[in-house]
């Protein structure tokens, strides 16, 4: 029924997603006016009928229907910037160039940036409405240029803080990105979640599943035929992951979407329902990626709430997405430039997410 209701929501029929599991009074009319707007038999029956129309992508959607206004789907809709630049070179569907080599553009003014090799395409594009300001990176990558992870270096991998902007250097990646900030709970002696770097276990204390204090270390597995996909944090153990073929694994949360439908916590409009920069990252198919960076505690931009950012990844077709750190933590970083923020009392890190090499 949740799931019916948020269908509904995304149509315009309703216009919260703090939704019921009921079928009560509020769903008989919101079912009747659907009827209506699609020339049915208006009796507020959410008949097998109904609800195949509803999830069909041919239900008649309200005025009022919220933007974006998508049905939970699986298919993506792909990052295409109006302003791309006349001279990018020939390249496949992915975005890899057909010649070897790679192409680099960057333009801060016009909002866009993107890199391209033979195995790797990168394209952020920045928006702004509504007082706030995001960044979308759409990632196509490959098992020969794959995603991956930096840690600052030391006796314990992870723990040392250190500049975003100096790991980039170090790391010498196209784009860096600021992950579950796991050095923090392991420098404090905090359950770290599950977590795993590139085979390594890191840190395997976890909270029971649906615990209601934020972060709630749900998990986000990368395995190694580049599919990633979403748990609760106590679904599995590390070596459980290991098994299953995991590369690495995010422990922060909440679950934004999880099988092409927003997660657990995501219908209701009240779980930490307060503006934030965000981070985010998620899977369209094994390697492709979407990655969502939210600018935020500043004059330009305000933050976003954690419902709109998990039905921003659900409208760019992630069937798997995690909401990871945010706060002062979060920094996109693309070329070896800050993109999401300046650097004046730049909060360090332990950890990077990286793509790409320069």
């Amino acid at each position: 029924m949740l799931r019916l209701k948020t269908a509904m929501y995304y149509l315009g029929y309703f216009t919260s997603l703090d939704l019921s599991d009921s079928y009560n009074d509020v769903m008989v009319k919101r079912v009747k006016a659907l009827q209506k707007a699609n020339g049915l038999k208006e009796d507020g029956i959410a008949s097998p009928e109904l609800q195949e129309l509803v999830f069909s992508g041919m239900c008649v959607p309200t005025q009022g229907a919220p933007a974006p206004t998508p049905i939970p789907t699986h298919s993506p809709v792909p990052l295409s910037p109006s302003n791309l630049p006349k001279e990018v070179p020939e390249t496949n569907e992915k975005g890899w160039l057909l010649t070897e080599g790679s192409y680099l553009y960057e333009n801060e003014a016009a909002g866009l940036w993107l890199y391209k090799t033979q195995n790797i395409s990168i394209t952020i594009a920045r928006y702004s409405e509504n007082n706030f300001v995001w960044f979308e990176t759409e990632v196509w990558c490959s098992p020969e240029d794959p995603m991956s992870s930096y840690l600052t270096p030391g006796n314990t991998p992870g723990k040392r803080y250190m500049s975003p902007l100096k790991m980039a250097e170090d790391c010498g990646a196209v784009l860096c990105l600021t992950d579950d900030f796991f050095g923090f709970r392991l420098n404090y002696n905090y359950r770290t979640g599950v977590v795993i770097r590139d085979g390594k276990v890191i840190g395997s204390r976890t909270y029971a599943a649906d615990r209601s204090a934020f972060p709630n270390l749900e998990v986000l597995a990368l395995f190694r035929d580049g599919s990633m996909k979403c748990y609760l944090s106590d679904a599995h153990t590390a070596q459980e992951y290991l098994d299953m073929g995991a590369v690495s694994t995010f422990a922060f949360g909440p679950i934004l979407v999880t099988d092409g439908h927003l997660g657990p916590h995501m219908t209701s409009s009240s779980y930490y329902h307060y503006r934030e920069p965000r981070c985010a990252v998620g899977m369209i198919e094994p390697y492709h990626y979407v990655i969502l960076t939210v600018k935020g505690r500043s004059d330009d931009s305000k933050g976003i709430y954690l419902d709109w950012l998990a039905q921003r990844m659900l409208y760019l077709g992630c069937t798997e997405a995690l909401n990871l750190d945010g706060g002062g933590t979060v920094c996109l970083i693309f070329n070896g430039k800050m993109l999401n923020k300046t650097t004046k009392n730049l909060r360090s890190v332990t950890s990077l997410i990286t793509f790409g090499t320069r």
